[in-house]
């Protein structure tokens, strides 16, 4: 019994993985140049990542000034050890997801709600929210389209 990586770039494969997951990792460029990452809550369709923000905060601000972002997710993550009292013999077994995209801000109220219904499907498998307009009106939403993205599973094959 030996542990294995398998890379998964089957964009349908992709989709399924990710609907097991709770959080994801958003990395951005930080204004001086280091990177920047926060968790976030997402939904994910059609080879995109959506997010909601309240408004203001430093993750829009970097997003304003360079939309090129980073996002990672890791889940069923279990400790694996072949001998107990061999260090170099534990490992971890997981499942993760990397994409890369540029952030785009969604301003049309219609859009916002559709993407709204996205990330609670994640969540609740509920798609029919209804919203009212202040609430569509001060949330911010973007999307990343995914220009790269892959899965590993490392598992006990």
């Amino acid at each position: 019994m030996g542990v294995r990586k398998k890379i998964i770039t089957d964009k349908s494969e992709i989709e399924k993985l990710l609907q097991q997951a709770e959080v994801c990792h958003l990395s951005m460029i930080d204004l001086d140049g280091t990177p920047y990452t926060i968790a976030m809550n997402f939904g994910f369709r059609d080879n995109c990542f959506y997010f909601h923000s309240g408004p203001g905060g430093k993750k829009l601000e970097l997003l304003e000034k360079n939309p090129n972002v980073c996002i990672s997710l890791a889940f069923d993550t279990e400790l694996f050890v072949r001998h107990e009292n061999v260090a170099c013999s534990y490992s971890m077994l997981y499942k993760s997801v990397v994409a890369k995209g540029k952030a785009v801000f969604v301003v049309d109220p219609d859009e916002k709600r559709e993407q709204l219904n996205i990330v609670m499907k994640q969540y609740t498998q509920k798609e029919d929210y209804k919203y009212n307009d202040p609430a569509v009106n001060n949330v911010v939403l973007f999307k990343v389209e995914c220009t790269e993205i892959t899965a590993h599973h490392r598992g006990v094959m």
